[in-house]
């Protein structure tokens, strides 16, 4: 699944050691997503297919038998089709899709992608890894500035970032009773 570089690279590779490649591609074309030289050794290959304007709609099998089949549906015809498929691969892009953030002054860099920890200046101290600096707001993934875009490496961040919601809610709390103890103090000040 996919139709950039990436995905075109993928099945060139794979038309090498599988009998058949299906590339389905939800775009109308691969001319506006993929290099002209992938596309033409992709058109080269006789073992690979391209299905432009198509969608996943069902992965098929069980949990002790794995994927045994693909259901995908034609975007402009509505039609559907389901095959026997052992092996899925995904790539659906290094596009962060995060710009809608920016009002919300999450730091973005120059590519789109959420800064985080480090990344991010910050006047309130240092940044837990995964924070992008605006309060109660944490990044994780291939959507997060650096990362490495890997799915096991987006499971790592999605379990890591437990942690450090725990530690940001700590000291929040941490925050609000100082607060009012130096509210308390100071209203105590005022009354005597």
């Amino acid at each position: 699944m996919g139709g950039g570089n990436s995905a075109g690279q993928a099945a060139v590779f794979l038309s090498s050691q599988a009998r058949e490649v299906r590339m389905l591609v939800r775009g109308p074309t691969l001319s506006k997503t993929m290099s002209r030289y992938l596309i033409d050794r992709i058109a080269a290959s006789s073992n690979i297919s391209v299905l432009c304007e198509t969608e996943i709609v069902g992965l098929l099998g069980t949990a002790d038998q794995g994927l045994q089949g693909v259901r995908w549906r034609n975007r402009r015809t509505g039609t559907e089709e389901e095959h026997a498929i052992a092996h899925f691969f995904l790539f659906t892009g290094a596009d962060p899709a995060a710009s809608w953030l920016a009002g919300c002054g999450v730091p973005l860099d120059d590519k789109g992608f959420i800064r985080t920890g480090a990344d991010v200046a910050s006047t309130e101290g240092v940044l837990l890894p995964m924070e992008t600096g605006v309060e109660g707001i944490f990044a994780v993934g291939d959507v997060r500035s650096g990362s490495v875009k890997r799915v096991g490496a987006a499971i790592g961040e999605g379990a890591a970032v437990v942690a450090q919601l725990h530690t940001f809610l700590s000291r929040r709390g941490s925050m609000a009773d100082s607060a009012r103890r130096a509210e308390a103090a100071r209203s105590a000040a005022r009354s005597a």
